[in-house]
């Protein structure tokens, strides 16, 4: 962590000295947190896991972004497999940089439609699970309609039903969440 340049006096030590404990312990929890997190991402984005580590460590750090070398050191990788995912995931539009000027340096930063892009994924898969559920509990009733006296052997529907239900809900609060980051956005 960087000293900032200021001097400490002993009133001050006490003072900075806990707020130098504080600022360790927050950037254990952000090491913990951006395990927990890539392990997540690595499987629901069925991603490498270092382009996942890359993907967390984005999202816990905010606007400010990280700069390759950053990634570099932080994630203890090659910089020529930092590069690739870096490339890679910049494809995928999971994420994006900017530059400051005079400073010949990138900062990488979660793509900011990126969870506007996820959720539109989501509410595609979701569409399509709902379509394939209504026409497998359509074959199911004609199926307990043929053999009405086998009541017993009938298919039961109240598990299609209920998902279906489950599907509308969720993907109608999905719209709602991902309406307002898309107005947001706009501003």
């Amino acid at each position: 962590y960087a000293w900032f340049g200021f001097f400490r006096t002993n009133t001050n030590f006490a003072r900075s000295n806990d707020l130098d404990m504080e600022l360790e312990a927050l950037n254990e929890e952000k090491q913990i947190l951006i395990e927990r997190l890539g392990v997540h991402i690595e499987k629901k984005d069925n991603i490498p896991p270092l382009a996942a580590r890359i993907l967390s460590t984005l999202i816990l750090t905010g606007k400010n972004g990280c700069t390759f070398d950053e990634l570099v050191n932080n994630l203890q990788a090659s910089k020529s497999t930092v590069s690739t995912h870096l490339t890679n995931l910049q494809h995928l539009k999971k994420i994006t940089y900017y530059t400051v000027c005079g400073d010949r340096k990138k900062y990488f930063i979660m793509n900011p439609k990126s969870m506007i892009l996820s959720m539109g994924e989501m509410l595609d898969t979701w569409e399509k699970e709902k379509h394939l559920h209504i026409a497998i509990m359509n074959y199911k009733e004609k199926i307990n309609h043929i053999e009405p006296e086998n009541a017993d052997q009938h298919f039961d529907l109240e598990f299609h039903l209920d998902y279906l239900n489950y599907l509308e809900q969720a993907s109608d609060s999905i719209k709602r969440i991902r309406e307002r980051l898309l107005e947001k956005h706009k501003q």
